[in-house]
């Protein structure tokens, strides 16, 4: 059964951190506990969904527009100072990701900084909740990736879809979620 889909962004050809001072701890953090942007930075693309290079996902004030007009909640905006009209889209509503299904690989725990180096297996999206996604915005309660680009998967139901198509919205691609995946039968 479909569950809902996992947005897939274009990057943008920024990156967020690279001028920005991390710490040692850091690299075994994610986008959203690290939590700060680099406010010189300057976004150039026309899409409405765009990416930079270390996961963060930039919107638009027409994205941000129609969330609110479709009233979804737990959405955050963040705005980027050097570049009107674009946002941080951070998204607080959680849904659980099946690690164990999947068999998502931990590496290089590190214990002063609370946190992994490396958490690799994100896609195909298994999740615990075995029901059609609701309408709105959801992330991962797991960040994947390396160092400090983890970053969770953003995941809509099929009513978000078909809204965000209706749109015209650009710069987003969409991978199925099914309850169930073959490689599991």
């Amino acid at each position: 059964m479909l569950l809902g889909f996992v947005l897939v962004i274009y990057d943008n050809k920024c990156n967020m951190y690279k001028k920005l001072e991390l710490n040692e701890c850091d690299k075994y953090k994610d986008t959203y506990t690290i939590n700060r942007i680099d406010p010189t930075i300057k976004i150039k693309t026309k899409r409405a969904f765009s990416s930079t290079y270390d996961n963060l996902t930039i919107v638009t004030e027409q994205v941000k527009s129609f969330c609110t007009n479709e009233g979804y909640e737990g959405l955050e905006f963040i705005e980027l100072p050097n570049s009107p009209g674009f946002y941080w889209f951070k998204i607080h509503n959680i849904i659980e990701f099946d690690a164990e299904a999947y068999g998502t690989r931990f590496i290089n725990y590190n214990k002063q900084c609370e946190g992994y180096e490396e958490i690799i297996g994100a896609t195909p999206a298994c999740l615990k909740v075995k029901e059609e996604i609701r309408d709105g915005f959801f992330r991962t309660d797991i960040s994947f990736g390396s160092f400090a680009t983890k970053a969770p998967l953003e995941i809509i139901g099929p009513m978000t879809k078909e809204k965000l198509k209706a749109s015209g919205f650009t710069g987003i691609d969409y991978n199925e979620i099914y309850d169930k995946y073959d490689w599991q039968k």
